[in-house]
């Protein structure tokens, strides 16, 4: 039987995002018996209290951009660990993982799932970025990523660049197992159709881009606004902008800003349309559960959710930052609530493309490739 892997993982965790969802989920998932899991990170919060049982963890701050000193604690726990690959998510946790990594037995890989292309930051701290980033990718021996897109735009710039498309657990988010009633009593939703939207508050993501939208069709059809509610999960730097937004444009009561959400699946449960406004995506897990949770869609055409979706038949795709079009796809969505249920069994079923075990097993034969033992 040939020896486990040791695997480190590097991230940030200043906050519990897409990365630390991904890394949880496949660090719960990897077989113990063939691989030996650590993890640098901020040993605190929900992906600490997912996967501290499931890994060793070695504390690591790496919310400070310019602590240098985290390349030397990083070889150290490489080196003192035996560490076979070295697996870092983030721009920081990149750059420093890959300078720990060099002159040790330890391979760094990247999952890069937004190009530093995509930061929203000025000019001269994106021309640093880049700069960090480049250098950091001639020292990675590989980087896997999440979209056919990304994996082109990576290509050249990575010595080997893996497609390992996110995962979506399938038996956790799916149409018959969940419980909405929480949501429903705590919002207010008995009685109304809700409309629900999951994500970060940033740019990225598109949301005065909705806000625009719902406006215009509460124009178009008034009575809409008796019973139709949108949900906002998600938390962010926009914020109180979007509730000026919210209180300027009078859908005070037609929009709920709900905050972190600790159960996807329940808030998703609770939804009778999923929207996702987004500029800008790597491939969005959110939009994956929606689909195993079989929830008519309404997203933009852009990379990443093109990668995953197939519009006119899984979902509605429309232009980014086109707030009438926006609209105009829920409404046709809310004129024909049976059509849209058929479009959402459609995304079901191609979600289950994206199922854990397949993600898993992907990055099982990757490590073992890029460590060249025999699995």
């Amino acid at each position: 039987m040939s020896r486990k892997l040791k695997l480190l993982f590097v991230i940030e965790n200043a906050a519990y995002g897409g990365g630390e969802k991904v890394f949880s989920l496949l660090i719960r998932s990897l077989p113990a018996e063939k691989f030996e899991l650590f993890c640098a990170a901020l040993p605190q919060g929900r992906f600490y209290e997912e996967t501290r049982d499931r890994c060793r963890f070695l504390p690591l701050d790496l919310s400070r951009r310019f602590n240098f000193w985290n390349i030397g604690l990083l070889r150290k726990m490489m080196t003192d660990n035996g560490i076979d690959i070295a697996h870092s998510q983030g721009a920081r946790a990149d750059f420093f993982c890959a300078l720990a990594a060099a002159g040790t037995r330890a391979k760094a890989v990247s999952t890069v799932a937004m190009p530093v292309e995509g930061f929203d930051v000025c000019l001269p701290k994106k021309l640093a970025y880049l700069a960090l980033n480049s250098f950091a990718a001639r020292k990675m021996a590989a980087a896997v990523t999440v979209s056919g897109t990304l994996e082109k735009q990576l290509r050249g710039k990575y010595p080997l660049v893996e497609l390992i498309p996110n995962p979506v657990d399938l038996s956790e988010f799916s149409p018959s197992n969940f419980d909405a009633g929480p949501v429903i009593e705590r919002f207010g939703l008995r009685g109304r159709t809700v409309m629900a939207a999951l994500g970060r508050l940033e740019w990225q993501k598109g949301y005065p881009q909705l806000l625009s939208a719902l406006e215009l069709m509460f124009r178009r059809e008034p009575e809409l606004k008796q019973r139709l509610v949108c949900l906002v999960g998600g938390t962010g730097s926009l914020e109180k902008k979007l509730k000026r937004q919210v209180e300027a444009s009078g859908l005070s009561g037609s929009v709920i800003f709900c905050g972190d959400v600790a159960n996807a699946r329940d808030f998703l449960g609770a939804a009778d349309i999923f929207v996702m406004p987004s500029l800008r995506e790597g491939q969005p897990l959110a939009l994956l559960e929606a689909m195993a949770m079989a929830k008519p869609i309404v997203a933009t055409a852009i990379p990443g959710i093109k990668d995953t979706v197939d519009g006119g038949k899984e979902a509605l795709l429309v232009a980014p930052a086109d707030p009438q079009a926006l609209a105009n796809s829920l409404l046709e969505l809310l004129r024909d609530m049976p059509a849209a249920m058929s479009m959402g069994a459609k995304a079901r079923a191609k979600a289950e493309r994206y199922g854990l075990p397949d993600y898993v097993a992907a990055h099982e034969a990757f490590y073992h490739k890029l460590s060249g033992e025999a699995r």
